[in-house]
């Protein structure tokens, strides 16, 4: 398994390849949530063309119980979750792993409540393959799990949903997010010599007027 420092730098990496491959429309005037500190630099750096004084801002999203210090750029905050306000960005970007899919559901919950209409959603998740790891790589830092195993995501989803839920995508759908409108691709990312797979999803907010 990568370790904390890989899964970042694939992550930004992913991002920056993504948004030259699909702009979204991000312009100056653009106003977009993250997930991370990590993802606000990566979003500042790749925006560079589009630029103003002014924009684009970015939000670094501040989960309860977690300390987050604001990026040295301009136009940036630190916003606590549940001070977000309804409909106030125009994109938002998130970075998962393998954690708690509950703890997934409700940030995706938290991203679409906070989008706009027609507000467009990405999602970066890390791949983690599911199987026994030795005490050394734990002790490391190089995996992480429950007793001897790593645990990845689709497999935490089957197990705590009991099979009705298989798939990132089905947890976009779940966090309210329309379905048949979730777009799954597949990415990866070169880092220190080792490619680390990635399953990035696109989503836009819709609602019966913008449907």
């Amino acid at each position: 398994m990568s370790s904390p420092k890989q899964v970042t730098t694939a992550t930004t990496t992913i991002l920056t390849t993504l948004l030259s491959d699909y702009p979204l429309k991000i312009h100056g005037g653009s106003n977009i949530l993250v997930s991370d500190a990590s993802i606000a630099l990566s979003l500042y750096e790749s925006t560079a063309p589009v630029r103003t004084p002014y924009g684009p801002t970015i939000t670094i999203a501040q989960q309860q119980n977690q300390s987050v210090t604001k990026p040295d750029f301009p136009n940036v905050e630190v916003v606590k979750v549940d001070d977000l306000k309804m409909d106030e960005y125009s994109h938002a970007v998130f970075g998962v792993q393998s954690e708690d899919p509950k703890f997934i559901l409700g940030g995706l919950r938290f991203m679409k409540y906070a989008l706009r209409p027609k507000g467009y959603a990405v999602v970066i998740s890390i791949k983690v393959e599911t199987k026994q790891v030795d005490e050394g790589q734990k002790a490391e830092g190089k995996a992480e799990g429950d007793g001897k195993f790593q645990v990845g995501l689709e497999d935490k989803l089957k197990y705590q949903s009991k099979g009705k839920v298989n798939s990132l995508s089905e947890v976009l759908e779940y966090a309210g997010f329309e379905r048949g409108r979730v777009r799954s691709l597949e990415k990866s990312a070169d880092v220190e010599g080792k490619e680390v797979q990635a399953e990035v999803i696109l989503a836009m907010k819709w609602d019966q007027l913008t449907a």
